[in-house]
């Protein structure tokens, strides 16, 4: 039997897929699927897609997974989730064999196996979420790249975007923040990066990804840049604590794009120890998480707790996260 865990990100969708008898994993990757970005059409489309890429080659269709369980960004709202979670099992093809979770519970079901604790995502968006050891799910935070989203990919590209653009409009001297958005977008006026600006609408995950620049920017020595990825880390610590409080716990689990910045995973650990906490050093991949999940929905609760350690898996997984 084949089933899958998916997830599906502002910036991509990750799925893998294991093979229940012969115990054989793979990995395959497809676009954006948050559906609040994106639409509940693209983002059930981008479960098959990622699923779809995973099994290419290895002679299994999409269509004979038996049980798929997606996590997806942009869920904040339980209201929103009963709304969409319907039209993207449709899209994706799977119908009722296709179960829909938060990116988030996805993610600490692979850091702590399912049980109580913390976990903080910084990626293209941001959340922390706690499950309490009385089985209550907590969130801080996650109000989407508009209102909120503090410390993630979009809330730092955002951030240097408008300094840049102060810089454009005569506002502001330069500096070597302004001056690595514009290397990296190409750009030499206003004009210029209002146009890539209104090319780019829509495409959250684009505007994020000026976060690698400035996090790169920080690390060869431009002040301005560390204090703004310094700023963004001190904001989502301390909804992390908020999280913790509310749940009595005490170890913060940490996954996303955002965490592979030296200045800003040390500054996040930092705010955490000011307030009594630990960050777990554990690599924590999502789309994992939902495979555990997956499995247990099959009925495999043993298989879901060995796939966790599973080396060949891990392997798996740490690919699909570009930390292979």
């Amino acid at each position: 039997m084949l089933v899958a865990g998916v997830d599906a990100g502002a910036s991509h969708t990750r799925a893998l897929v294991y093979d229940t008898g012969s115990g054989g994993v793979w990995a395959g990757a497809a676009g954006p699927g948050n559906p609040v970005n994106v639409g509940a059409a693209a983002a059930g489309a981008a479960v098959r897609k990622a699923i779809d890429d995973a099994l290419r080659g290895t002679g299994h269709r999409a269509g004979r997974v038996a049980i798929v369980v997606a996590g997806f960004a942009g869920l904040d709202s339980r209201i929103l989730a009963r709304q969409l979670a319907g039209l993207i099992a449709s899209a994706s093809g799977y119908g009722d064999r296709l179960g829909v979770e938060h990116d988030a519970h996805i993610a600490l079901v692979h850091a702590t196996g399912g049980a109580p604790g913390v976990l903080v995502i910084a990626g293209t968006g941001s959340i922390a979420y706690a499950l309490s050891p009385g089985g209550e799910r907590i969130i801080v935070g996650d109000h989407g790249w508009l209102l909120g989203d503090e410390g993630s990919g979009f809330w730092v590209s955002r951030a240097a975007l408008r300094r840049l653009l102060r810089v454009l409009d005569g506002r502001e001297q330069r500096s070597c923040l302004t001056d690595a958005v514009a290397r990296a977008l190409g750009v030499t006026s206003g004009d210029e990066l209002a146009y890539w600006f209104y090319l780019t609408r829509g495409r959250v995950d684009r505007i994020a990804s000026l976060a690698l620049h400035v996090a790169r920017a920080a690390e060869e020595g431009c002040g301005e840049a560390r204090e703004l990825l310094e700023q963004g880390a001190e904001e989502l610590a301390w909804a992390a604590v908020v999280a913790a409080r509310r749940a009595g716990l005490d170890t913060v689990y940490v996954t996303g794009s955002m965490f592979r910045s030296r200045v800003f995973r040390d500054k996040f650990r930092a705010g955490l120890e000011e307030h009594g906490l630990r960050m777990s050093s554990k690599e924590v991949y999502p789309a994992l998480g939902a495979l555990m999940l997956a499995l247990e929905r099959a009925g495999l609760r043993r298989e879901a707790e060995a796939v966790a350690e599973d080396p060949v898996v891990l392997e798996a997984a740490r690919g699909l996260y570009g930390e292979g």
